[in-house]
């Protein structure tokens, strides 16, 4: 099960980008936490944003959606998600 765990860390300028964390925990094993840069935004919609983030440890560049905690309040957005 894959869960974010952490705001985004917030960039001291406009010009920098911001770090998210995941924090994957796995059945039987440790939690680890995965670090990605968040690039540019490549859309949106009415539920959530998708941006091109690259992992820290090995640079893979990849797509992710970001769900704001805010959206999830009632029981049919939480639906979507899970």
């Amino acid at each position: 099960m894959r869960k974010i765990v952490s705001n985004l860390t917030r960039p001291e300028s406009s010009d920098q980008a911001a770090i998210i964390e995941e924090k994957v925990t796995k059945i039987g094993s440790d939690p680890v936490i995965k670090k990605y840069l968040k690039g540019k935004l490549l859309g949106k919609g009415g539920f959530a944003k998708c941006y091109e983030v690259t992992t820290l440890d090995t640079k893979k560049v990849m797509a992710a959606k970001i769900i704001q905690k805010a959206t999830l309040t009632k029981s049919r957005a939480k639906q979507k998600v899970y």
